[in-house]
């Protein structure tokens, strides 16, 4: 292989959870969601997590996908390749809205209908800026969405291996996936608190 590193760097709610076990079933030792080095990162400390990034393979998930972080990683490690996860705008605030419902929170739900157009403004914003920046260097960045049905033809072609014989994983891809699934493993517990944090920047 020609690159040392692989970074999911696509938001929450684009298929982040299915690309991480992708990571994991093509046998890339994986780094996933970290909310300390995450606190870490917003407060413009990148120190430690671009100390912890030397020890996995490939990672999805924030502190990974935090804002523009991708461009330190590319500085740190110039052969390695990024996977930005896309989902279509409607189809992405709606997962939100799903989500905030599905919680029961009445603060979640006022604060997502209150700054519904910031957020996709922030969403989109910020992945035609990645698409901007590695657009002299296609081989570098995958978009893929997940999602729609994009899968192994298109992942392992751009890492230069060969497809799995087992079906593309699909996670968290209903809600009840989510209640069922992921509650023990205190996934709910986890993505409410990103998305609070998220939602805090819009909020004065």
């Amino acid at each position: 292989m020609e690159y040392n590193k692989i970074f999911g760097i696509g938001g929450i709610k684009t298929g982040t959870s299915s690309l991480g076990k992708c990571f994991e079933i093509l046998g890339f030792s994986h780094k996933g969601w970290d909310q300390r080095l995450y606190l870490k990162c917003k407060k413009g400390d990148f120190k430690e997590t671009l100390k912890e990034s030397m020890k996995f393979e490939a990672f999805e998930d924030l502190p990974w996908s935090f804002e523009d972080f991708y461009k330190k990683l590319d500085k740190k490690y110039p052969k390695s390749k990024f996977i930005l996860t896309v989902r279509d705008t409607k189809s992405w605030i709606n997962s939100y809205k799903k989500f905030f419902q599905s919680q029961n929170n009445k603060e979640m739900i006022a604060n997502y209908y209150k700054y519904k157009k910031e957020i996709i403004k922030r969403y989109e914003h910020r992945n035609q800026n990645i698409k901007n920046y590695f657009k002299n260097r296609p081989n570098k960045l995958l978009v893929i969405n997940i999602c729609k049905g994009e899968g192994w033809e298109k992942l392992c072609p751009f890492l230069g291996l060969p497809i799995p014989s087992i079906p593309f994983p699909h996670i968290n891809k209903t809600r009840n996936n989510i209640l069922s699934n992921h509650l023990k493993e205190g996934y709910i517990k986890k993505i409410t608190k990103k998305i609070r944090k998220f939602l805090k920047k819009f909020i004065k």
